[in-house]
C-alpha cells in the first residue's frame, strides 16, 4: 500500500479541478491588502499557486502528497514559474519555515478537514501563528455542515465526469460519502473508471477520511490556538454565513501582544 494516500487521485485531480477559479480573486485581492511571502498549506498540483505567482507574489506552497507536488512541479515548469517554493511537509509541523513571517496564509477547499483530531486541528493553527507576521491574515475555506447538506451526503453514491486524458482516455469518476456522526468524520471513496480508446476499462480506488467542523468550533480553536477572529463568511464574496451558505471561510489574524504596562 502507498504511504502516499493521494497518488491515486493525483493523475486525475487535474481534470476535475484544474478550471475551478471561483475563489482566486478572494485570494488576488487578500494578497493585494497585504502583500507577500504568500504559503498555501495543502496547495495540491498548484491550482492556487499559479494565479499567485502569475501575479508577482512570493509563494511557497506546503503538502504531503509527493505526487501530488510532482504533478505542481510539472505545471509551474510549464508556465517557467521558478519563483513558487514547493516543500513536502506537514500543516501540523512548520517548523521547517520558521525563518519566515507570512503575510498570508491559504487553507483552501477542504484542506483542514484532512485532520482528525482537535490536538492535530490545533497543531497546525498554532503552527500557522508562529510564521504568521503581525499584520498578516490566515484564510480557511471550508465545507459547511448544515443538516440538508449533510442529508445529501450520507450513504449516497454518485457519477461525477466524464473528462478526458491526453490520450483521449475517458475518466469517470464514482464517490460515495458514509457518514459517522458522533465523530463528525466523512467517510469518501472515490473509484475512477478509465475507459482507454481501445474501449478496455480499469478500475483504480481511494478512500480516506474527513472531519468536518461547525462554526462555534472553529471559533474556539482560532482563539485557542492563539489567533484571533476577523470574520467568518458564507461566500467568496464575503457574505455573512447564514443556514444556507455551502461554504464557511474563516479569516483570522495573530492575536496583538498584551501592552506593557
Amino acid at each position: 500500500m502507498s504511504d502516499d494516500p493521494f497518488a491515486t487521485i493525483a493523475p486525475f485531480y487535474d481534470l476535475e479541478f484544474e478550471t475551478i477559479d471561483v475563489d482566486v480573486d478572494l485570494y488576488l485581492g487578500y494578497a493585494e491588502r497585504v502583500g507577500s511571502p504568500i504559503l498555501e498549506l495543502g496547495c495540491g498540483t498548484g491550482r492556487l499557486l499559479m494565479p499567485l505567482a502569475e501575479a508577482g507574489y512570493e509563494v511557497i506552497g506546503v503538502d504531503s502528497s509527493p505526487s501530488m507536488l510532482e504533478r505542481a512541479r510539472v505545471r509551474l515548469d510549464t508556465e517557467a514559474l521558478d519563483s513558487v517554493r514547493l516543500i513536502q511537509g506537514d500543516m501540523r509541523d512548520l517548523s521547517c519555515l520558521a525563518e519566515h513571517q507570512f503575510r498570508l496564509v491559504i487553507v483552501a477547499i477542504n484542506s483542514f478537514m484532512h485532520l482528525l483530531s482537535h490536538d492535530d486541528q490545533l497543531a497546525a493553527l498554532r503552527s500557522i501563528a508562529r510564521i504568521l507576521d503581525n499584520d498578516g491574515i490566515v484564510i480557511l475555506d471550508l465545507f459547511h455542515p448544515t443538516p440538508g447538506l449533510l442529508s445529501r451526503l450520507d450513504d449516497r453514491l454518485s457519477l461525477q465526469g466524464p473528462w478526458f486524458l491526453p490520450d483521449g482516455s475517458r475518466v469517470d469518476r464514482w464517490s460515495h460519502y458514509q457518514l459517522h456522526p458522533a465523530g463528525q468524520v466523512v467517510e469518501t471513496t472515490f473509484l475512477y473508471d478509465v475507459t482507454n480508446p481501445q474501449g478496455n476499462l480499469s478500475r483504480a480506488s481511494v478512500a480516506f477520511l474527513t472531519r468536518y467542523l461547525h462554526r462555534f468550533e472553529m471559533e474556539a480553536l482560532v482563539s485557542e490556538a492563539g489567533l484571533e477572529l476577523e470574520g467568518i463568511y458564507g461566500s467568496y464574496e464575503l457574505d455573512p454565513l447564514d443556514d444556507g451558505s455551502d461554504i464557511m471561510l474563516v479569516v483570522a489574524h495573530r492575536r496583538p501582544a498584551p501592552a506593557e504596562l
